[in-house]
C-alpha cells in the first residue's frame, strides 16, 4: 500500500518535478572548457605547420636538402667553392631533360651550384618540346640529362655519358658530376685553353683515362705529335714525352732539344729498359740530367709498400710539390736519376722533387732476387727532378739572367721548364696496374702531384681537378663462423630474450 500511494504521488506531481532534469543528463562545465582547449590547440598547430612549411619551401635547397650518400655525389666540395666564389660573370647551366624523367642526382648537383653563387642559374630544357636546342653548341646530338654550361659566347658540353663513369675491367661505377660541371664553369667562366702534345711513334704509353680526364679538366687540348714528319707546332704549349720504349732518331731528339732552348716546356717520363737510347738520353744529357742502369730497391721498410720495388719516396719542398707535402706518393719499378753538378759556370738548375732513403740500392734488370748484394750500388737516389733555364732572347747562349736581382723577370726572356720522373707507374694507373697484375687507382698524392706539375709547366693554375666519386656503396664482409654466431643470437636468443621478458613482467604483476 505504501509503495502504490508513492507511485500515484509521483503520477500526480505538478510540472515543475516533471521538468527536472535527469542525472545522466547533466552538463559538465569542465568537459566542456577541456574540449574547446583542445580544439583551438588543434586548430593553432595545424596553421603553425602551414606556416613552418611555407617557410621551409621558400629556403634555398642547399639548407633543406641533406646528401645522405657515403661519397657525397651532391655536395660540392671546397674546389667548387673557390671557382664559384671567383666568378665574375653570369653562368647558365642548361639541363636537358625529358618531362618527368629527371635525373634526381644531377638535378640535385645542379641545385647546389645554384644555392652556392648568384651567379649560377639552371634552365631546365625539355629536348621533346625543343629538340634542337643543343645544335647551337654542339654538330652532334646531346642525351637527355646532360648539361650544356654557358657564358657569353663560350660554351661546354657536358654529355650524360661522361657524368657516369663505368670500368669495365672492375665493373667500377662512379659519378663525375662535380668534376665536369665546376670544369665547364672554369672554362666558359673565363679560362683560356692551352695545348699539350703528346710525342708518338716509339711504342710510347698511352696516357691513362685519370691522366686525360685530369688534362681536360683543366681546360688543356691534347693531340698526337710524330717528330719524324713535324717539328714541334708553335701552339705547343707543353710537350709530353710519355715512357717510350724505343729510341728516338738523331733528328727527333734535336727538334725537342731546339724547343726546349727556344723556351719550351716539357713533362718527360721515361721506362726502364733493358736497350740503350742514347738519342732519348741526349734530351736530358743537355742538362746534366741522366739516367743510372738498373732499377731501385728499398732497403728500408717505411719506404716502399707490398714490395720493396713499389717505392714510398720522399718528398722534396719545392714550388712543385708543396701542395703534396704529408700525401703518400707511391713510385713503382723506377730507375734512379743522376744529376751533374761538378761545372760552375751552368745556366740551369736541376732541383731533386723525389728521392728514396739511405738504404736504397740498385738491381740490374737479370736479377734473381731483391735482396741487397755484393757489388749493388746504394745509397740515397733521385726519382724526379725538376730543371730550369732561363736565358736572355738577345744573349742566347749566355749564363742565366740574374731574376733574383731583379723585381720582374724581363720581358725578353725565354724560361725552359722540364720536369723528369723516371717511372709511368707515378701517374698512369693503366702502367702500375700491369705492374701489379691487378686494378688498382693511383693514390691521391699521386694525382695532386701530376696536377701540381701540369699547373708549374703550363703557367696556368689547375684549380679543377676533382676526381670521379665512386657509387658503390660499403660493404661489411662477416667471417663465417662469426655469421653463423650471429645467425643463432637472432634466431634462438632473441626470442628467449622476450620469453624471459615475458615471465619476469607476469610474476612481479601477480605477486603485487
Amino acid at each position: 500500500m505504501n509503495l502504490f500511494r508513492k507511485n500515484k504521488e509521483a503520477q500526480n506531481a505538478g510540472p515543475e518535478m516533471s521538468k527536472a532534469p535527469k542525472a545522466g543528463r547533466k552538463i559538465d562545465k569542465r568537459s566542456l572548457a577541456n574540449g574547446s582547449f583542445a580544439t583551438g590547440m588543434a586548430a593553432i598547430i595545424i596553421a603553425a605547420i602551414v606556416v613552418l612549411n611555407m617557410i621551409v619551401g621558400a629556403l634555398p635547397s642547399d639548407k633543406t636538402t641533406f646528401d645522405m650518400s657515403t661519397n657525397k655525389i651532391f655536395t660540392i666540395g671546397d674546389t667548387t667553392k673557390e671557382v664559384l666564389a671567383g666568378l665574375t660573370d653570369d653562368v647558365t647551366l642548361n639541363y636537358l631533360i625529358q618531362s618527368g624523367k629527371e635525373d634526381t642526382r644531377i638535378e640535385a648537383l645542379l641545385d647546389s651550384y645554384v644555392s652556392a653563387s648568384d651567379h649560377v642559374k639552371m634552365k631546365k630544357v625539355d629536348v621533346v618540346a625543343n629538340p634542337t636546342f643543343y645544335q647551337q653548341y654542339s654538330d652532334t646530338a646531346v642525351p637527355p640529362n646532360s648539361v650544356i654550361v654557358t657564358s657569353g659566347d663560350k660554351s661546354k658540353v657536358i654529355d650524360n655519358y661522361s657524368i657516369y663513369l663505368t670500368d669495365y675491367s672492375t665493373y667500377q661505377y662512379s659519378f663525375d658530376g662535380e668534376g665536369q660541371i665546376t670544369s665547364a664553369i672554369a672554362y666558359v667562366a673565363g679560362g683560356d685553353t692551352s695545348t699539350a702534345y703528346t710525342v708518338s711513334g716509339h711504342n710510347e704509353i698511352a696516357l691513362s683515362s685519370n691522366m686525360t680526364d685530369m688534362l681536360e679538366k683543366a681546360s688543356i687540348t691534347t693531340k698526337d705529335l710524330n717528330l719524324l714528319s713535324s717539328d714541334v707546332p708553335g701552339d705547343c704549349d707543353l710537350l709530353i714525352i710519355f715512357a717510350p720504349e724505343t729510341d728516338f732518331t738523331k733528328d727527333e731528339a734535336g727538334k725537342v732539344t731546339k724547343y726546349l732552348a727556344d723556351g719550351g716546356k716539357a713533362l718527360i717520363v721515361s721506362v726502364v729498359a733493358s736497350d740503350e737510347t742514347p738519342n732519348f738520353d741526349s734530351i736530358l744529357e743537355a742538362y746534366g740530367v741522366s739516367r743510372i742502369p738498373g732499377f731501385v730497391v728499398e732497403g728500408d721498410a717505411t719506404h716502399f709498400t707490398q714490395a720493396p720495388y713499389i717505392l714510398l719516396p720522399d718528398v722534396a719542398s719545392t714550388d712543385v710539390t708543396e701542395k703534396v707535402a704529408g700525401m703518400n706518393i707511391v713510385d713503382a719499378f723506377t730507375q734512379a736519376i743522376n744529376i751533374s753538378s761538378d761545372d760552375d759556370e751552368l745556366t740551369y738548375t736541376a732541383t731533386p722533387l723525389l728521392t728514396t732513403s739511405e738504404q736504397a740500392f740498385l738491381k740490374d734488370l737479370d736479377t734473381q732476387t731483391l735482396e741487397k748484394e755484393d757489388g749493388d750500388t746504394s745509397g740515397k737516389f733521385t726519382l724526379g727532378v725538376k730543371i730550369e733555364h732561363t736565358l736572355s732572347e738577345s744573349s742566347y747562349g749566355e749564363a742565366d739572367v740574374e731574376l733574383e736581382e731583379k723585381e720582374e723577370k724581363p720581358e725578353d726572356t725565354t724560361h725552359t721548364k722540364i720536369l723528369y720522373y723516371s717511372s709511368p707507374c707515378l701517374f698512369s694507373s693503366d702502367a702500375l696496374s700491369s705492374l701489379l697484375q691487378m686494378y688498382v687507382e693511383m693514390p691521391s698524392g699521386n694525382m695532386q702531384l701530376f696536377s701540381d706539375s701540369i699547373t708549374y709547366l703550363t703557367d696556368r693554375e689547375v684549380t679543377v681537378s676533382i676526381p670521379a666519386k665512386t657509387m658503390q656503396e660499403p660493404s661489411i664482409t662477416v667471417p663465417q663462423g662469426t655469421a653463423a654466431l650471429i645467425g643463432n643470437a637472432l634466431m634462438f636468443g632473441l626470442p628467449a630474450l622476450v620469453l624471459i621478458g615475458g615471465i619476469v613482467i607476469t610474476v612481479r604483476r601477480r605477486s603485487k
